[in-house]
């Protein structure tokens, strides 16, 4: 087991790291100034220095040519710093330093960087049950860590593209932490209204504000001894960030409108597709709060990186079909299954599943072939086709998804007669709703 000194002054940033040194079982000890450093240093003997530039005392450079100096240190340095230059990058890298990290701090390269530099690769993962997410590498990978991890971590950050399978990774942390039967509450930063998005979380009482007739428990309240899943936390207002990182700091808050204080106990997986560490860069988003959502961080990778997942999981959309629908049982051949796997999958599981579940839908045979599956290749066509002479044949995505959802409808339409009541129950909405879509998509002359 590798052991590390962490001088670092910022109390949010070294309380991060040590979270995290403790998930992967690095020793460490963490010291806030630049003299106790020192001192520290002449008493014990590390395998690894991460060292911030800016301290409190004495800068982190002219700590590490002392320490030289007096003898004190012969194994690697690493710095970090949120003020770097290349001149002050060059002299550290002259002097001996090994790395010099820029803030926002990546966690996993971090790590990655101590068991290399102290070679200490760590023992295998425990292997996980039955797949639930894949049967790829990357995505047992992310499995067995879910399992290693039990519940031994407080928050974890998912990142990944739409549609990748973040909610689903979430799911499967949270019954390895705390157990299925625990609450596991789901919140999409980016559909709540601004003005409404601290009243959703936190709950508020009756009165606190016009149209507040009852008391109402938060998302966070809701989570307590469980889960909260704040997926899309890049699209967080910055003010509900500012009461995010007290609530993560101190583990309670109030409602709105009251002065009580509610305890809560919760482990927090937040989720993204945009690059959280750009955002920081420019402002949008916290970077205390950021070193709090990210002591560990898991990426999904994207259906077109994980091709052998499309069958297993096309297979398993298919019989989830099945078993709800029993009197309409489907098939999927050998070569609709090699169609699958050639496509690119731009929406990844969200959009093979919708592929799968609208194939068994308008499909009136128990076989699905590959050009049961063509209703998206033909809205693109579609769309293309409608471009102007020398257009790039690329189109906005509002107008593409209008073209889409506009064509499925028909398509379903057509399937039950023009009956709006029944196709509205096949869709899963109301009559009324498929009436306004209809007539807002035009149409209506088409759904007689």
């Amino acid at each position: 087991m590798p052991s590390v000194l962490l001088i670092e002054d910022d109390p949010i940033m070294g309380e991060s790291i040590c979270d995290r040194f403790m998930l992967e079982q690095i020793d460490h000890e963490w010291i806030q100034s630049g003299a106790a450093a020192l001192s520290r240093m002449k008493q014990r003997k590390f395998d690894c220095l991460i060292c911030d530039i800016r301290l409190p005392d004495i800068s982190g450079e002219i700590l590490y040519q002392r320490a030289q100096e007096q003898g004190f240190i012969d194994y690697p340095a690493i710095f970090i710093t949120g003020y770097g230059t290349p001149a002050q990058a060059d002299r550290l890298m002259s002097k001996g330093a090994v790395d010099y990290l820029t803030k926002p701090l990546e966690m996993e390269h971090l790590v990655s960087r101590i068991r290399f530099l102290t070679d200490g690769r760590g023992g295998p993962l425990t292997k996980a049950n039955k797949p639930t997410l894949g049967i790829s590498r990357e995505i047992r990978r992310l499995e067995e860590m879910a399992v290693k991890l039990g519940n031994q971590w407080n928050s974890i950050l998912i990142s990944g593209e739409s549609g990748a399978g973040k909610e689903e990774l979430a799911r499967v942390l949270h019954q390895s932490a705390v157990g299925e039967l625990k609450p596991f509450i789901t919140v999409n930063c980016g559909a709540i209204p601004e003005n409404l998005i601290e009243a959703e979380l936190f709950g508020y009482e009756r009165g606190a504000f016009s149209g507040a007739v009852k008391a109402h428990r938060g998302y966070f309240e809701q989570s307590d001894g469980g889960t909260i899943f704040l997926d899309e936390i890049g699209e967080m207002p910055v003010a509900a960030q500012v009461r995010l990182l007290r609530v993560l700091q101190d583990r309670s808050f109030k409602r709105l409108g009251s002065e009580k204080v509610v305890k809560v106990d919760f482990k927090l997986i937040t989720a993204t597709h945009r690059d959280i560490r750009e955002e920081v860069k420019s402002g949008r988003f916290r970077e205390d709060l950021y070193y709090r959502i990210n002591i560990i961080q898991l990426r999904v990778p994207p259906l077109r990186e994980r091709t052998e997942d499309i069958s297993w999981l096309a297979k398993l959309f298919l019989e989830q079909w099945n078993q709800t629908h029993p009197a309409s049982p489907r098939m999927l051949s050998e070569q609709t299954l090699h169609f699958l796997c050639a496509q690119k999958w731009p929406g990844n599981v969200r959009e093979l599943k919708h592929a799968v579940e609208r194939a068994c839908l308008l499909t009136a045979h128990p076989l699905l072939r590959p050009e049961d599956f063509d209703l998206a290749s033909t809205v693109i066509e579609g769309i293309a086709g409608a471009q102007a002479p020398g257009a790039s044949g690329i189109v906005s995505l509002a107008e593409y998804t209008r073209e889409q959802e506009r064509r499925y409808l028909i398509q379903v339409l057509d399937h039950y007669g023009g009956q709006m009541t029944q196709a509205a129950a096949a869709l899963g909405i109301s009559r009324k709703t498929l009436w306004d879509k209809a007539k807002k998509l035009g149409i209506r002359e088409t759904a007689t």
